[in-house]
This record gives structure tokens, sequence and C-alpha cells, in this order.
């Protein structure tokens, strides 16, 4: 039997390297996100921090101190809203990621049963061949002994 190469191969082959490239981007995207987040956490904890030390001031303490912790607060509030703004947009980044993967995922699905359908066709039709030999034997073997049978009764 042929080895049957399948002709769509090569697309196959760039659909597989497509589904892969997007599951790695997936993969940077969802990184990502895990650092925006560890990121956004530190700065509320850190903000969290900055509140207890204004309200746990002692009353003697100056103006300015007092004044430079509660912009620092301000600071820390400000890059944990930017920080959560960074998490919406990496979650996005992360959506569009997903449905790639499943754009890709789809595709290679299809080329993969297209292959396999092609295959059993293949088969299928050097199957035949081996079965349309086989009778084309079997039909010649026969007219074969009809004709020794018929020689045979001849001669006696």
């Amino acid at each position: 039997m042929n080895a049957h190469r399948f002709r769509l191969q090569s697309i196959l082959d760039l659909r597989a390297s497509a589904l892969e490239a997007a599951k790695n981007i997936l993969g940077q995207a969802l990184v990502n996100l895990a650092s925006a987040q560890n990121a956004s956490d530190q700065a509320r904890r850190e903000a969290d921090t900055l509140a207890d030390r204004i309200c746990s001031a002692p009353a003697t303490q100056t103006a300015a101190l007092s004044q430079s912790v509660r912009q620092s607060y301000l600071d820390q509030t400000r890059l944990a809203q930017a920080l959560q703004n960074r998490i919406q947009e990496c979650q996005d980044t992360v959506q569009k990621c997903r449905l790639q993967v499943v754009r890709a995922s789809r595709d290679h699905d299809i080329l993969v049963r297209l292959r396999e359908k092609c295959l059993k066709i293949s088969q299928y039709l050097e199957a035949r061949k081996e079965e349309n030999i086989l009778n084309d034997l079997m039909n010649s073997q026969r007219f074969q002994m009809l004709r020794h049978s018929q020689q045979e009764f001849l001669q006696n």
C-alpha cells in the first residue's frame, strides 16, 4: 500500500503552529494578568499600611510629617487604581487570547478531521483495488479450472 500524503499537510502544520502560538500568547497574557494582580495587591497593602499609620499617628506629629504620609497614601491609592485599570486591560487581553485559541483550535481540528477522512477514503479505494485484483484472480483461476476440466473430459 502506498503511503498516502495528505495534500493539505502544510496547512495543517501551519494551523498547528498557529494554535501553539495562540496558546503561548495566552500563557503570556495570563502571566501578565497575574503580575498585575500581584502588583495591585501589593499597592493596596501598602496603602492600607499608610492608612493605618495616618489613623494611629500621635497627636504631637508635625504637620509636615502628617501631610507627607497623607500624600504618600494618596499616591499609593492612585497607583492602586492605575494597577486596577491595568488588570482590566490584561483581562480583556486574556479574553481576546482565549478566543484566538478557540478559533485556532477549531481550525486545527477541522483539518485533522479532513485528513482522517481523506485517509479513510484512500484506504477504502486501496481496499477496493485489492478486492478487484482478487476477484480478477479468482475469475482467472475459475476460467482455468473450467478449461482444464473440459480438456480432460474431451480427452477421456
